[in-house]
């Protein structure tokens, strides 16, 4: 702009002048850098159980900072003590907690790998594949042919090795029943699971709350599921499932 007004005559100069106050002042601003968005952390309670070498940890809060009362409602230390969660007794409960409020769960169960799963090379397996068969293993439903069906609908699945160890993570929901807070006769439920192989048996921490709740209580759980593990197992207090005798199995 300084040159022009040196080499050009005053009204040119004051035509350039114009001209390049008016380009500046219609030239857009650049966008704003989006922001990253921060998910607010809650505090987590750490269960170990190293008889069957796993822990899982639960929120305690939800994202509002309101208290979750979490009850214990089942505890058993050894798959074959455990309650099965259908008529075969493949997967059984070995961990629960239930939170009145809702009411939402967070379980620990432990089977052989079904079915869909069993005849399969485990380097082969999917993660919506693994998270289906588990899913339908320990649904009540069949068919007219007896085959077991599944009412849970896999929103999504993904697996991430830690420590030599397989997890998938999935999300799912499936129909749920009449509550307090829902007394509408068609409710759902929304849940987060892990799943992990140890030798024959599956590992799988599932947390679970009405859909009217989840949105409350998503964080907590994400940070939970993410906090499951297989651990070490103690060679003297450790029970394989399937394998309970009075020593644990040797390491050959």
């Amino acid at each position: 702009v300084l040159v022009a007004a040196v080499t050009l005559p005053a009204c040119a100069d004051e035509e350039v002048v114009v001209a390049v106050v008016e380009a500046v002042a219609t030239t857009p601003a650049p966008p704003p850098a989006p922001q990253r968005e921060v998910k607010t952390l809650v505090p987590l309670t750490t269960v170990q159980q190293p008889t069957m070498a796993y822990e899982f940890s639960y929120p305690t809060t939800t994202k509002t900072g309101e208290p979750i009362r979490w009850a214990p409602s089942r505890v058993r230390e050894r798959y074959s003590k455990a309650e099965p969660m259908s008529p075969d007794a493949r997967q059984r409960i070995v961990y629960e907690f239930i939170a009145f409020k809702g009411p939402m769960t967070c379980t620990v169960t432990v089977g052989p790998a079904p079915p869909k799963l069993a005849n399969k090379d485990p380097t082969q397996w999917q993660p919506k594949q693994v998270a289906e068969a588990v899913l339908t293993d320990r649904a009540t439903g069949r068919i007219a042919t007896g085959q077991k069906v599944s009412l849970a609908e896999v929103e999504y699945a993904r697996e991430e090795v830690i420590d030599g160890t397989t997890y998938v993570y999935y999300e799912y929901i499936s129909q749920g029943s009449p509550n307090l807070a829902e007394r509408e006769s068609t409710t759902f439920r929304h849940s987060l699971g892990v799943t992990a192989r140890r030798g024959n048996f599956l590992y799988t921490y599932t947390v679970s709350a009405p859909e009217t709740l989840w949105d409350s209580n998503q964080g907590g759980f994400e940070q939970g599921i993410d906090a499951f593990r297989l651990t070490e197992p103690n060679k003297k207090k450790f029970r394989e499932p399937g394998n309970e005798g009075l020593f644990p199995p040797l390491p050959f």
